[in-house]
């Protein structure tokens, strides 16, 4: 939670802030060392120099992380754009399959049907004499037979 407070707080200000901040606190802890000579201005310049060192880090390393967030945010770009690509890729792919499926399905029907008139004619030679007709044979195997293996 803290983090996110702090990206929402910090990462909101301009890029340009944290170096102007270690410019001026450099320029600060440069005035504070001449300060420090004058006899009057040397408890001030006690208390201003540590402080001006802290804004001179506290600069660079935050000008160094929102560098690094910068180049966060570019490769987030990129992957999201990947994504995107990847995505329509799958839908095309599903597309395709779902296709191939339908025309499958299709495919095992009409043999079925097939098969079924196939019986229906020649259904009075089968029950004529109780014998088999070889008529028969030929349809249990046109049935047995895989239509989606035959086509490739």
């Amino acid at each position: 939670m803290f983090g996110f407070l702090f990206e929402l707080l910090v990462g909101n200000l301009p890029t340009w802030l944290w170096p102007v901040l270690a410019g001026a606190g450099f320029a600060t802890w440069l005035v504070s060392g001449i300060l420090s000579h004058l006899p009057e201005c040397r408890p001030y310049a006690a208390f201003i120099k540590p402080v001006a060192g802290l804004a001179v880090v506290l600069g660079i390393f935050m000008y160094g992380g929102a560098g690094v967030a910068a180049i966060y945010q570019e490769r987030i770009k990129e992957m999201a754009a990947k994504i995107a690509v990847a995505e329509q890729a799958s839908k095309d792919a599903n597309v395709q399959v779902q296709t191939k499926i339908v025309t499958k399905t299709r495919l095992v029907h009409d043999v079925q049907v097939q098969v079924q008139e196939h019986i229906r004619e020649v259904e009075k030679r089968i029950d004529a004499d109780c014998r088999l007709d070889p008529a028969v044979a030929k349809i249990l195997n046109q049935a047995a037979v895989d239509p989606v293996k035959d086509t490739k």
